[in-house]
């Protein structure tokens, strides 16, 4: 009697232990290295099979039916991305894309913007299925405060948390 209770002690300390392993590790994998330095305009970044680019961040012009709220203006962040993975991918932005203001916190795409965008330059957003060596180019677009400083925009490499993370620095919002 004694003997099966100590097997059951030692094999709930190890499904423990496993268990502590197998969280460890996610929570490891679910983070991105503190010391990336982001990337600049122009540059292009490679990440897991994807080649980024972002061109810029631009104004967007309002008109009669379209503005932004006051003190905010619109703007899109103009990318390209190419496949270069050896298989279709998939670009899903509200899952893998951020723009985020100088206090970390993201700045939701804005349709209003992104109509915009359409409009006055000819972009859409990239989004959806990516064949191998395809190479989409586009822009998503925001309503951010005229006055935001230390804008970054991330792509993240796939859909899942843990998947790698790109980052570019773009400034302060463009002055007309």
């Amino acid at each position: 009697m004694i003997k099966r209770t100590q097997q059951r002690h030692l094999y709930f300390a190890l499904c423990t232990l496993l268990y502590l392993v197998l969280t460890l590790a996610v929570v490891a994998c679910g983070k991105s290295p503190a010391t990336q330095q982001p990337y600049a305009v122009g540059q292009t970044a490679e990440v897991d099979g994807w080649k980024i680019t972002v061109h810029g961040l631009f104004l967007l012009p309002a008109d009669e039916w379209h503005q932004p709220e006051d003190g905010n203006v619109f703007c899109a962040v103009e990318l390209t991305l190419e496949n270069a993975g050896g298989r279709i991918r998939y670009v899903m932005p509200e899952k893998q894309i951020r723009l985020l203001d100088e206090a970390k916190q993201v700045i939701p795409a804005d349709h209003e913007a992104g109509l915009m965008a359409a409009r006055s330059r000819q972009w859409y957003v990239p989004q959806g299925e990516v064949g191998d060596g395809k190479i989409p180019h586009g822009a998503l677009a925001y309503q951010i405060p005229a006055g935001s400083r230390d804008l970054s925009w991330t792509f993240r490499s796939g859909l899942l948390p843990w998947s790698k993370t790109v980052v570019f620095a773009l400034g302060e919002v463009p002055h007309e």
